[in-house]
């Protein structure tokens, strides 16, 4: 009888620690940004440990972060995102990638690279925040072709970007 005890409670508690790390979400680790503004002026902030996907399946990223998101989708529908630390499955990973670029410390561009490893399009929207404006702005976006990369770029100095809403393209 204890043996039936001892054996089902470490079954529950081997089941429990299976769960958490299956559901446990790839986390930033802490660093400083620091972002471009001009020959003089450089955007500093501390950013805290904290996933790169939030429970929505929204996507934070600063620039110069590039993150592996592993899809799990039923009949084109997207049932679960996480990130991972590698492309361990790139027929299911997005790559994503949210980087500035500068010129002698000058501002240039922040560009936005997302690689869609699936069959068909990939559509999402984007919320940006503006350093300048210091606020949280909407953006147009372009779909993700199917097996394809895109681009995105914008002038201005960008802090963050949220990407949310994720949806495989209806045909």
């Amino acid at each position: 009888m204890k043996l039936k005890l001892i054996f089902a409670i470490l079954s529950f508690i081997a089941t429990f620690f299976a769960m958490a790390q299956e559901s446990t979400q790839l986390q930033r680790v802490a660093y400083k940004l620091t972002v471009a503004v001009d020959k003089k002026t450089f955007y500093e902030e501390a950013i805290k440990a904290t996933p790169y996907v939030l429970p929505d399946n929204t996507i934070q990223l600063y620039p110069g972060e590039t993150v592996f998101i592993e899809i799990e989708q039923e009949n084109g529908i997207i049932r679960s995102m996480k990130a991972v630390e590698q492309n361990m499955h790139p027929n299911k990973t997005l790559s994503i990638r949210f980087s500035q670029t500068s010129k002698n410390r000058i501002h240039q561009l922040t560009m936005l690279h997302i690689e869609n490893p699936f069959t068909e399009d990939l559509i999402y929207t984007s919320k940006i925040f503006l350093l300048h404006q210091r606020k949280w702005v909407d953006t147009n976006v372009y779909p993700v072709s199917k097996k394809l990369s895109a681009f995105e770029t914008w002038p201005d100095i960008i802090t963050s970007i949220a990407l949310a809403g994720w949806e495989f393209k209806s045909k």
